[in-house]
């Protein structure tokens, strides 16, 4: 059984890494600049590309080599969703750190608490004037 597996071919994988973008959504980013006549810092303070990787998406799209491949069941990206998702991925993140000051906050309140029950449950001599002190 093992000769049998040392001799097997192995799947091979596509060379190169796995791209970071989606098709539809370099088609997305070139037909904003080429059609809707976005410029490039536009385009990558929008959509948080390098200058570099919109050129190149440009030069695939006008060699004809950048065509989405289109989903029956799901549409090509719009902006608008594209901008909602990463607004939702921002106040996930602020959600959790106010998550975090509210559980420090109550720690803090909590080690306060204690801190006052500890110095007022016995009298001593620290604490004896506030003891002495009449009440207004």
């Amino acid at each position: 059984m093992e000769i049998y597996r040392k001799h097997m071919p192995k799947e091979k994988r596509p060379a190169g890494r796995t791209p970071k973008w989606t098709t539809e959504f370099m088609y997305m980013v070139v037909q904003k600049i080429e059609v809707e006549g976005m410029t490039y810092l536009q385009a990558r303070d929008t959509f948080g590309v390098s200058n570099g990787s919109i050129s190149a998406w440009l030069r695939k799209y006008r060699k004809g080599k950048l065509v989405p491949v289109e989903k029956a069941h799901e549409p090509a990206p719009d902006l608008q969703i594209y901008r909602l998702e990463e607004q939702v991925k921002e106040l996930k993140s602020e959600i959790g750190d106010l998550f975090l000051q509210n559980q420090m906050l109550k720690k803090a309140l909590y080690h306060s608490q204690q801190k006052k029950k500890d110095s007022s449950s016995v009298i001593t001599s620290k604490n004896l004037e506030a003891f002495q002190k009449g009440v207004k």
